[in-house]
């Protein structure tokens, strides 16, 4: 049950990064350096995804801009043979603009960043939400409770007045919840 009441504030989540950075995320190529021999255990690619989780909850009920939070890369990245990005590697971000829940089911608004995570060697590898890590984590849930819901409210008579009058969903990153962000530039390794 509580994976099911997840889903919605997970599925918000997406939406609302998907609308803010749809621009962003449609202008991310795919890796542009060739993997061969010589770049097969260097090159992280464009659109390698990473599973992370928040440090911290971040949410739209109470943010401010600016506020900074740190997240924890859950699995082993791979270069190749080599291990890239070990599990483990923390990072930090801040959040670039926030809006609390209204009435009239105002929904909350919260768009974060990522700095670029800094490796053992000093690599820094430029991540953030792209549209494939957005996919990556709705193919993982069926999707299907809001979908329900807005069904529920087009059939029972009524129910559209009370809907009215209910305040909005806030969007909530809880602390150890996983989530996929993407490397948004070729990075390499040092040697």
């Amino acid at each position: 049950m509580t994976i099911l009441r997840r889903i919605p504030t997970l599925l918000a989540l997406a939406v609302i990064c998907a609308a803010c950075l749809a621009g962003r995320a449609a202008a991310i190529e795919h890796a542009t350096t060739p993997i061969d021999d010589e770049t097969r255990n260097t090159l992280i690619p464009t659109g390698t995804l990473i599973r992370v989780t928040m440090l911290q909850t971040v949410t739209s009920a109470h943010c401010s801009k600016g506020q900074t939070f740190n997240f924890k890369v859950l699995d082993d990245v791979k270069a190749g043979d080599r291990v890239a990005i070990p599990a483990g590697t923390t990072g930090t971000g801040k959040v670039v603009e926030c809006k609390p829940a209204h009435g009239g089911r105002e929904d909350g608004m919260l768009h974060i960043e990522f700095d670029p995570l800094v490796l053992p060697d000093s690599t820094q590898v430029t991540v953030g939400i792209t549209h494939d890590s957005l996919v990556a984590d709705a193919n993982q849930k069926n999707g299907t409770g809001p979908a329900l819901e807005d069904i529920a409210n087009m059939m029972v008579p009524g129910f559209f007045i009370i809907d009215f009058l209910r305040k909005g969903d806030n969007v909530t990153i809880a602390a150890g919840s996983p989530f996929h962000i993407a490397v948004t530039e070729d990075a390499f390794l040092s040697e």
